[in-house]
């Protein structure tokens, strides 16, 4: 008398979500960085207008003293994560627009509008 096999059952292990200690919020305005064979790196900054004070065309108006670029965080990943990343990112973008209408892109470098209530 031959015993049958007893079929193997997989199961799938259970995930945990937990935070990092260095976990942080963070918001970007841009992005830079550049991909190589087995690396990507991406750099998020955010952008900070810091105005000045001056006593003209009204006292106390002000203007745009100058743009602080703040380093955010620095990402590194594989090339093929990378991909999948793009493919997650235009997903998520098409159902939005699908549901939301077009998201404008940014003006090209060296046309972007002034920040109302600047004076420049």
């Amino acid at each position: 008398m031959s015993e049958e096999p007893v079929p193997q059952v997989m199961v799938a292990p259970t995930f945990e979500d937990s935070k990092s200690e260095q976990y942080r919020y963070v918001f970007a305005t841009g992005v830079f960085g550049g991909i190589q064979p087995n690396d990507v790196q991406m750099v998020f900054y955010l952008d900070r207008l810091e105005p000045e004070t001056v006593n003209t065309p009204i006292p106390g108006s002000q203007k745009l003293k100058k743009i602080v670029r703040e380093l955010q965080v620095e990402v590194h990943m594989t090339p093929t994560q990378f991909k999948s990343l793009a493919a997650w990112m235009t997903q998520h973008i098409q159902q939005y627009e699908k549901t939301f209408g077009e998201i404008p892109m940014a003006p090209k470098e060296g046309k972007r509008p002034v920040p109302s209530g600047i004076i420049t």
